[in-house]
């Protein structure tokens, strides 16, 4: 061959390749998509999220989650991994020291100083700051909660407020009407006397030993506080959080309500879908469970909470979703949870009815999603919503040793104005520790 046709030959076998080559790396991975995640998929590699959750009645709306982000960015695949709730916390403490946490994933108010503290979560500040995600899309300030030193942590997923579980049919034997709204704490104690039947191992109401469904909002509505405003004392001993606390532990000396033995021997929640308690405090949470008894199901609802000397106390609390910081794909991560954060993965999760959606304005079809039982009762509360305590480096400490405290209390060995006063000095003593 001569020299000029090599050449030629050559360099028409190099401009060849190289067409091929831009061919190939144009194939199954590329496409465009413009989508709620933000981002295109052009010459973008594959790769599978795993999004871990502690909820099997939600795993189906978070999977469709899912399918739907995947459908709009077609290389980010999500696996959804349920871990029960008593497992999830072993796991995630595990795996946070390791660098092996999952990519995203759900986070508990009550767990999340932990993580924060220890760098565990990747922060997401300058996405919020740069426009990426609003969090002022989102109910009662619940993006607080994932705050810490001004650093923004979480997108609120959903929140749970507390109401009041009555069993209609007991209430009909009875000739008693239904609570409402007119409902104050004289008439919660007044009733479940009347409706105990300690001989039949029946009660009114589950007086349990609880923080965010129990004396918590007996606390708040007696114009008492877990903490002050500004987080820098305890508010147990406040004579008006000393009294409601005493008014909840006189229904079990009353007979209204199981002992503290019984109820630690079978969960309050238990009994009342058993049908041995008439009424009970519990979280927007619980819904699918209780109406999975087939002892109660028909044959129970919701009401709000009553009214206390000063206001309607409530706690609402909620999940947030989260990204790990030792995650090896946060481009992706970030486009998933900002998904998870859109009014879009809102609807999906009210239309399932899998739990109160935070994005505001989307909660309607949550109500709907049960119209046997009166959903509008939690949603109705977040007016009188303070939100679950835990935005302060002293919460993991304080909140172990407060049930080792008020379970004295509530067992008969110390009163309960001594148990309010050691809580108390407890918490205070946590709180200046961490200053």
């Amino acid at each position: 061959m001569k020299r000029g046709n090599k050449f030629l030959f050559m360099t028409t076998l190099f401009l060849v390749m190289a067409l091929l080559a831009s061919a190939c790396s144009n194939g199954s991975n590329s496409g465009t998509s413009s989508n709620s995640g933000g981002a295109s998929t052009d010459s973008k590699k594959e790769v599978t999220l795993t999004y871990s959750i502690w909820d099997k009645i939600q795993q189906p709306a978070m999977e469709a989650i899912a399918k739907e982000f995947t459908e709009q960015n077609p290389h980010i695949k999500v696996k959804v991994e349920v871990i029960p709730w008593g497992d999830y916390w072993t796991k995630m403490s595990a795996a946070a020291p390791a660098g092996t946490l999952p990519d995203v994933f759900w986070m508990h108010g009550g767990q999340f100083i932990k993580y924060a503290t220890g760098d565990f979560l990747e922060p997401i500040t300058s996405k919020v700051q740069a426009g990426e995600i609003d969090l002022s899309n989102y109910e009662a300030d619940l993006a607080s909660i994932y705050t810490l030193n001004g650093e923004n942590y979480g997108v609120p997923k959903d929140f749970d407020t507390i109401g009041l579980a009555y069993n209609k049919e007991l209430f009909d034997q009875a000739g008693i009407p239904y609570p409402d709204e007119t409902w104050d704490y004289a008439k919660l104690a007044e009733v479940a006397k009347q409706l105990s039947q300690p001989d039949k191992g029946i009660y009114g109401f589950g007086a349990k030993l609880d923080t965010q469904t129990g004396y918590w909002n007996d606390m708040l509505a007696n114009g008492g506080s877990i903490l002050s405003a500004d987080m820098s004392k305890s508010g147990y001993n406040d004579p008006a959080s000393i009294e409601a606390l005493k008014a909840r532990y006189q229904m079990i000396l009353d007979g209204a309500s199981p002992t503290h033995q019984q109820m630690t021997d079978t969960e309050a929640t238990e009994m009342f879908k058993s049908g041995r308690l008439a009424m009970i405090f519990d979280g927007s949470w619980r819904i699918s469970d209780i109406d999975s008894s087939e002892i109660i199901k028909g044959k129970w609802d919701w009401a709000v909470l009553p009214k206390g000397k000063v206001k309607r106390g409530n706690i609402i609390n909620g999940l947030a979703n989260v990204m790990s910081a030792a995650g090896k794909n946060k481009e992706e991560a970030w486009l998933f949870l900002k998904f998870l954060g859109s009014q879009r993965a809102a609807e999906i999760t009210a239309e399932m009815g899998a739990a109160i959606p935070a994005f505001s304005g989307t909660q309607d079809a949550w109500v709907k999603s049960k119209p046997h039982l009166n959903l509008q009762i939690f949603i109705d509360q977040v007016a009188d919503t303070v939100p679950y305590p835990s935005g302060t480096m002293a919460y993991p400490v304080w909140f172990a040793k407060e049930p080792e405290i008020m379970s004295q209390a509530w067992g008969g060995a110390i009163t309960v104005e001594e148990a309010a006063t050691k809580v108390a000095e407890m918490m205070n003593e946590a709180i200046a520790a961490t200053k």
